[in-house]
């Protein structure tokens, strides 16, 4: 989660991920996108709700990715 207060724009953060090789499934107002066999639901206050990870290091990590595909 980040660590100030963010507000992202779902729809340009779609068009990113769709950019950097995320399968983006839908966005009704949180967005579920996808990638190596990984689900990540991303809400506009920038929390990532992510699974299957099976270690914090692993989830920092896919995050990382995640933020960094949207700009952040």
């Amino acid at each position: 989660m980040p660590k100030g207060r963010v507000t992202l724009d779902l729809e340009e953060c779609a068009k990113l991920l769709r950019e950097g090789g995320y399968e983006v499934i839908s966005n009704p107002g949180v967005m579920l996108v996808v990638k190596r066999g990984i689900e990540l639901t991303l809400y506009p206050h920038g929390r990532i709700l992510m699974h299957p990870v099976s270690t914090k290091e692993e989830a920092h990590r896919h995050a990382s990715d995640m933020y960094s595909a949207v700009g952040m």
